[in-house]
């Protein structure tokens, strides 16, 4: 008991400090902790990294979602007109991305990849450029639509300043009637054959179905939303508002009428070509029309 007393006492009540060893270990630690100490140059350059990656991205995505190549003309620049339209349209872009979004809208409708069995992908209308020409003056409609002379599959649309020389233009005006143009674009019309009322119409069509809609006109041509027995060319002397409603109903009737309509117009024309995409004829279609909407 007596020796086992006087070997606690002996105990150090600190343990022993060895300064040479302390210095060493303390060296380890700073040394291990450099691998943990982030370099503040090291973040940004892995930030700046990956938002260089990101944009590249982006710039790749925009690049492919292009079918054609785009052309954006101001031909009157020095005019209000000219003025807004390059400074809403041109040089944010905008007008381009308007171009991209309203086709691929139309695309869906008249081209859906796969959507329907009954539609040959392969008989799609080959668009390689558009340009988009801001008109020197105004035109006799909003907008034109013209095939480029010098390019095969190339079309140029004009759109009139007027619609950028209201103190209030209404940049939905200006989206609708791309809208329209590009349906008109991507339409086969049987070689300059088919009828540029039913055309109309179909262009129509797809614009409402865009949420761009046009009141329906009251008197003179078009007065009446009925559609005639007895007329197989039920759209001529028709506003295109009522030909698209009466289209509506066609694809009701039939699903997938509109794209198998469009594609039978690609080679060639004929004033029976409707009755028999839809497979029924005039009369009857005027008949269950009429019963459901007069």
């Amino acid at each position: 008991m007596e020796n086992e007393d006087k070997h606690f006492l002996f105990q150090p009540l600190l343990p022993h400090f060895n300064p040479s060893s302390y210095e060493i270990n303390q060296q380890n630690d700073y040394n291990n902790s450099k691998f943990f100490i982030p370099n503040n140059n090291n973040i940004i350059h892995r930030i700046l990294l990956i938002l260089f990656v990101a944009i590249i991205s982006i710039w790749a995505n925009y690049e492919a979602s292009k079918t054609f190549d785009i052309h954006i003309v101001n031909d009157t620049k020095d005019s209000l007109a000219g003025r807004r339209f390059t400074l809403f349209y041109v040089s944010n872009d905008k007008a381009s991305r308007i171009l991209l979004n309203t086709s691929s809208f139309v695309e869906q409708i008249l081209y859906p990849n796969g959507n329907n069995d009954n539609i040959d992908i392969k008989n799609k209308k080959i668009i390689k450029s558009v340009t988009l020409r801001l008109a020197r003056q105004n035109l006799d409609t909003i907008t034109t639509i013209t095939a480029d002379e010098k390019n095969i599959n190339s079309y140029v649309i004009e759109i009139s300043p007027m619609l950028l020389e209201d103190e209030n233009f209404n940049n939905m005006a200006i989206v609708g009637a791309i809208q329209r143009a590009m349906a008109r674009v991507w339409l086969w019309d049987g070689r300059s054959k088919a009828s540029p009322r039913l055309l109309d119409g179909m262009v129509e069509y797809i614009a409402e179905l865009a949420g761009f809609h046009r009141e329906r006109l009251s008197g003179g041509v078009g007065e009446s939303p009925e559609c005639e027995d007895g007329r197989e060319l039920w759209w001529d002397n028709k506003d295109p508002t009522h030909v698209a409603r009466l289209l509506h109903y066609c694809e009701k009737y039939d699903k997938g009428f509109i794209q198998r309509l469009n594609e039978a117009m690609k080679d060639t024309w004929h004033d029976r070509m409707v009755g028999d995409v839809l497979g029924l004829k005039a009369t009857k279609l005027c008949g269950l029309y009429n019963a459901t909407y007069l």
